[in-house]
């Protein structure tokens, strides 16, 4: 089968994504009126167009593995984890719209809100630096055997072994701080929770179906963050 995916696919995937984004925002904000969200969808389509084309130039296989909800060699509690992920996310952003702009619960001094968002533009490139470098990095916890699945130990496999977990929760605890919402935190936390229990799941199925990992892990000791954990 043929790795090319449609561009009306892509485009209707970014309409959803980001209409849904949208609405959860704005909608639960009251008012179209907040410059942080409009910075925050900016950066966010932007970036996604500009990781889509790259990967469509360049890894076209990686985006039809990015494309796909589930997976029929991935265990079926894989893809529930992964709506679930999806309904907490848009009840954050919620919490974002209620907290920052609606009732204002939180008040976030301009310099912190600068760093989230230096912390937000740092997680994306680390993303990207992943999709670069990690031609099987499916959404899907699967041992991709068809296409000749490999340990990565380079860029920055050579200094964490989950680095895209790294840049999504980073991208979690930052998103509040840069909108001014500082109550969305606790839901940041609680995905990151499952992120981290998802890499126990996901390293025992690379022990276990993919040659080299183990040795790997023992060259790589830290799953997140060098020198921590």
């Amino acid at each position: 089968m043929s790795p090319e995916i449609s561009n009306a696919r892509i485009a209707a995937r970014f309409g959803l994504s980001f209409t849904l984004f949208g609405v959860a925002l704005f909608g639960s904000a009251g008012t179209l009126l907040w410059p942080e969200a409009w910075i925050y969808i900016i950066l966010h389509v932007g970036y996604g167009i500009f990781m889509t084309v790259w990967l469509k130039l360049h890894d076209p296989e990686l985006l039809k593995k990015r494309m796909e909800l589930s997976s029929p060699i991935a265990g079926g509690w894989d893809s529930r984890y992964f709506w679930l992920l999806i309904v907490l996310f848009l009840l954050y952003l919620i919490v974002c719209g209620l907290d920052a702009v609606r009732y204002g619960w939180s008040s976030v001094q301009f310099p912190y809100q600068i760093g989230a968002l230096i912390l937000l533009a740092w997680s994306l490139w680390l993303i990207f630096r992943v999709m670069q470098e990690n031609s099987f990095a499916s959404p899907m916890i699967e041992v991709q055997q068809e296409r000749g699945h490999r340990v990565i130990d380079t860029g920055p496999y050579a200094h964490v072994r989950h680095p895209m977990y790294t840049g999504v929760i980073a991208f979690t605890f930052a998103l509040p701080v840069w909108l001014g919402a500082l109550w969305a935190l606790p839901l940041a936390a609680a995905m990151s929770l499952l992120l981290v229990f998802r890499i126990f799941a996901e390293e025992e199925t690379l022990h276990t179906g993919l040659d080299g990992y183990t040795a790997y892990t023992r060259r790589v000791r830290y799953r997140l963050l060098p020198k921590i954990w």
